[in-house]
């Protein structure tokens, strides 16, 4: 799978690009047979590709947040939790700005993008909010399934996965199912759209890892893996991707064949994201053991520190202006109830120096780190999502 993968990515990508030049060179040959077409066939025409176009634009480089940043968690008590993260200088706060029943179900995916905040649940449905009004928009009901995935492409295009195997492509300007991608034979568990807005990544209990030509809506590949695949996520840059499994990870880079390093871990891994930090990729996985474990890009544990008293469920990477400085903050939460804001160099610093000054380069460290910020909702929480956008 460590090749075939790294194939199939190489594929899509040049399938992509074949794409782009077909669709300049079909404008060039067909101008003048289309300015023939009768009225009714060109209106109709037009209506067809605008319900089939699932293009996706490419996200500019997001601005830091710097007076706050929005928290949005759900639970299993199906309460939707909204935090402001208030910065003064380097001081952090974390304070509710909404807490309300969003389901009838418990809730397992939230995201936020540009004014709009979705929440998906095993009620099958996903709830529409405007932060801007404050008002809920509406639900979305085109899975018949749990919604098992939702992820925000900036503020204009929403995907949702659910265990009903299909992948919906959702227009936020007016809420315009664009396209359902089928594809997967079982349960959706997880989707990671590329930054470019080109491709998507989904894993599902069916063990395949789908790629998606975003360009047309349509299967790009289709690979089966040794394991059930239960996360995929993008490096911020796009450059690198991870696929995780109940207690490893595959790292691959963009343009390569195989598998950059695969990651071991003894404790199961719940959730994970990947963070630059000094030119550097590194994995980070929250696990049962109330641990954030830390990986190079090479897979190997570099250190681990204990974040909560419970399981980690759920982790996200916002960018925010500290003392002046940008720093990465990671947001995470826990079956404790607690969610926590930790600034990114306070996990990494102490690897790089201890990389700079030691020759055992299997050290794996245990590290202490204070929390920037703690707010306990005292309920069980499951997901999280993070946004620098405020209103």
């Amino acid at each position: 799978p460590k090749t075939e993968v790294g194939k199939a990515i190489e594929s899509s990508k040049r399938d992509i690009t074949k794409s782009e030049n077909s669709k300049k060179e079909i404008t060039k040959k067909d101008t003048k047979s289309e300015s023939r077409k009768k009225d009714t066939k060109s209106e109709s025409k037009k209506k067809d590709n605008k319900s089939e176009n699932t293009d996706l634009p490419a996200l500019p480089k997001s601005e830091p947040a710097h007076d706050s940043f929005l928290v949005v968690a759900g639970t299993y008590e199906r309460i939707l939790y909204g935090l402001e993260a208030r910065v003064v200088g380097s001081v952090m706060t974390l304070n509710p700005q909404f807490i309300f029943p969003a389901h009838i179900g418990c809730i397992k995916a939230v995201s936020a993008g540009g004014r709009y905040l979705a929440s998906g649940s095993t009620d099958e449905v996903i709830k529409l909010y405007d932060l801007k009004k404050r008002v809920e928009l509406g639900s979305l009901h085109e899975h018949s399934g749990s919604i098992t995935a939702l992820q925000f492409h900036g503020g204009s295009h929403l995907l949702s996965a659910s265990e009903d195997g299909v992948i919906c492509i959702f227009r936020t300007n007016d809420w315009e199912p664009l396209k359902m991608l089928r594809g997967h034979k079982g349960a959706v568990n997880s989707i990671a759209i590329h930054p470019s807005g080109k491709l998507a990544l989904s894993v599902a209990q069916d063990r395949t890892i789908i790629i998606w030509n975003l360009l047309t809506g349509q299967r790009a590949s289709r690979v089966k893996t040794p394991q059930v695949g239960e996360i995929v996520a993008w490096s911020p840059s796009g450059s690198h991707y991870i696929v995780a499994y109940a207690t490893e990870v595959q790292v691959y880079k963009v343009g390569q064949t195989e598998s950059l390093a695969t990651v071991f871990s003894k404790q199961r891994i719940l959730c994970a994201l990947v963070a630059s930090y000094e030119n550097a990729e590194y994995v980070l996985c929250g696990s049962q053991d109330k641990r954030i474990h830390i990986y190079s890009a090479d897979g190997v544990e570099r250190a681990s520190v204990v974040c909560h008293e419970n399981r980690i469920k759920g982790l996200s990477l916002v960018d925010v202006v500290l003392d002046g400085v940008v720093h990465a903050v990671v947001v995470s939460i826990s079956s404790d109830g607690r969610i926590k804001t930790w600034k990114l160099a306070d996990l990494l610093d102490p690897i790089c120096k201890h990389a700079e000054q030691s020759t055992a380069s299997d050290e794996v460290m245990d590290l202490v780190a204070e929390p920037l910020a703690t707010y306990n909702a005292d309920v069980r929480l499951t997901c999280v999502a993070s946004s620098t956008a405020t209103f």
